[in-house]
């Protein structure tokens, strides 16, 4: 049995097992400590901690920290075991963060916990997706919603181009070629834009988008009912956003 599967496995023989370089990777560039994260292994995660504290750095082939790999599997025990703040913010080959791993993997209690550490909510992965994105596309509406508090408490304005738009909104009025622009590039946000002839053929504004209910979209031909529900689903979160803004203004 070899190292890795043995921290797989959570062997009682493991700890004789480790080597002195605990950052010794496998072909994956998977370490000890990753295995063990992502099989909730923690006594054996403290014992690779004990040893070497420095391959809690370390990086798989895919740019994935330890920390990323615990969020993934939810055990919040192990996330709060291993977190480190000059690790929270390292990201992966697309450049996503921890925290955006808890939004990516709908883990409610980790997302929070790392918001408690002062985590960046507003990253934007190589994609040009926010996690506010990412967690709309999804339908994770309480992550949406812990999202939103995050921005709230804290006092940041999101890059996101609605945002933008609703700021833009309240002091000037957009001509159509700008709102059209801003609907295709939301369109592309997220991953809808072989959709963009169609609101474009109909004339569809940015703020007649706000507008539309799911049998306007099956109106306009907007058939199947995954992105008929992902656009259902971030019309709301805008309006809801915008209704926010509004009375944070007030």
């Amino acid at each position: 049995m070899d190292l890795y599967t043995a921290c797989t496995l959570n062997h009682p023989k493991v700890t004789d097992m480790l080597s002195k370089n605990l950052n010794t990777a496998n072909k994956k560039g998977w370490t000890c400590l990753m295995y063990a994260c992502y099989y909730g292994n923690e006594n054996l995660i403290d014992r690779i901690i004990e040893l070497d504290p420095t391959t809690l750095f370390a990086t798989n082939n895919d740019k994935q920290t330890p920390l990323m790999i615990a969020t993934m599997s939810g055990n919040i025990s192990i996330v709060k075991k291993i977190f480190r703040i000059d690790i929270l913010e390292i990201p992966d080959k697309l450049g996503r963060t921890a925290t955006f791993y808890a939004v990516l993997y709908n883990q409610e209690e980790i997302l929070e916990y790392f918001i408690e550490k002062q985590a960046n909510c507003n990253v934007i992965d190589k994609f040009g997706k926010t996690m506010t994105m990412t967690a709309i596309s999804k339908g994770f509406r309480r992550i949406m919603k812990i999202l939103d508090f995050s921005n709230h408490e804290n006092n940041v304005k999101s890059k996101t181009i609605w945002t933008n738009k609703f700021e833009t909104d309240q002091t000037d009025q957009l001509n159509d070629e700008r709102i059209d622009y801003h609907m295709e590039k939301l369109l592309k946000q997220l991953s809808l834009e072989k959709y963009w002839p169609v609101f474009d053929q109909k004339n569809i504004s940015y703020n007649e988008f706000l507008k539309l209910t799911e049998q306007d979209l099956k109106n306009i031909g907007i058939h199947l009912f995954g992105p008929r529900r992902k656009l259902i689903m971030t019309i709301d979160k805008l309006n809801e956003l915008k209704t926010s803004q509004e009375h944070s203004r007030n």
